[in-house]
């Protein structure tokens, strides 16, 4: 039975935004879920879920990486720092790491290694509307290290800090011009 009555039918905005909106350091993150890939699209291998007090939720994405591309060894790199940096957030700096055979198998088991503390352990995370180089309409989490730390970092010691390159301000569309009267007395 359809209950039109129902105030969950009322409309309206429910979206809540993460941070306020506001690029920076975000404090009391609580990872809510990671999603695996379920289909053969071309969305992120995994995803990893983050939500605020205030119920505002942001993500970071994983892919698997393609050893044939020309960009592999820095792409390897790039993502070996981000996951060391996630397990070290999430299992403690002296975590050791089993070798990996594959850049699969270490995006793989990162994520199972981490999957158990992911929601139960508070986090801060460190989000921008991108770089400089390449803005962003909504705030995400930053995409180079250090972008995350455990809660049980004092404040006065974080990692997390702007750099030159972060946008930290969202970027405004320009408004369109005011079309000119057609009686315009512009001479050109």
């Amino acid at each position: 039975m359809i209950n039109l009555n129902d105030s969950s039918f009322n409309g309206g905005s429910s979206i809540k935004i993460f941070n306020d909106g506001n690029a920076g350091i975000a404090n009391n993150v609580i990872g809510t879920r990671i999603e695996s890939k379920q289909d053969a699209g071309n969305g992120p291998d995994y995803k990893l879920f983050f939500k605020d007090n205030n119920g505002g939720e942001v993500n970071i994405a994983f892919w698997y990486l393609d050893t044939n591309k020309e960009t592999f060894a820095k792409d390897l790199e790039k993502q070996g720092k981000a996951l060391k940096h996630l397990a070290h957030c999430y299992l403690s700096s002296d975590y050791q790491f089993p070798a990996f055979g594959s850049p699969k198998e270490m995006l793989d088991g990162i994520i199972r290694a981490i999957s158990s503390k992911f929601t139960t352990v508070l986090v801060r995370l460190y989000c921008t509307y991108g770089s400089t180089l390449a803005p962003k309409k909504y705030l995400q989490v930053r995409s180079y290290v250090p972008f995350i730390e455990n809660m049980i970092t004092p404040l006065g010691d974080t990692k997390l800090r702007a750099s030159q390159i972060d946008q930290m301000t969202r970027l405004e569309e320009d408004k369109p011009a005011a079309v000119a009267s057609a009686a315009s007395s512009d001479v050109i």
